[in-house]
């Protein structure tokens, strides 16, 4: 299996066992509809049977996805900088009104 196969899978397993975690923590699926609240069980032990073999793989996208992230916004961050620089005129000159502040 090729390796971006294996992170795709890995990602919907884990978000399927979220989002079916929190189907099952809200509780009231049991009352409005058995099968659905079956189902969520049967998705979440079939998730997590797969997730947890692949946890390496999750740890390692979950890394790859923060350090793009903050590069990203370090990026940015210098670009809006250098934006900001350019905003501002670079000939201001503050001149003193008195001749003890200005040196004299």
């Amino acid at each position: 299996m090729r390796d971006h196969t294996r992170q795709a899978l890995t990602i919907i397993s884990a978000l399927t066992a979220l989002t079916s975690a929190t189907y099952i923590a809200t509780g009231v699926g049991f009352m409005w509809a058995p099968w659905a609240y079956s189902l969520a069980w049967l998705l979440f032990i079939g998730s997590l049977a797969y997730v947890i073999p692949q946890i390496d793989t999750l740890l390692a996208l979950a890394t790859t996805a923060a350090r793009r992230i903050i590069h990203a916004a370090r990026h940015a961050q210098g670009w809006l900088a250098a934006l900001a620089d350019r905003r501002q005129s670079q000939a201001r000159v503050v001149r003193s009104t008195t001749p003890m502040e200005a040196g004299r």
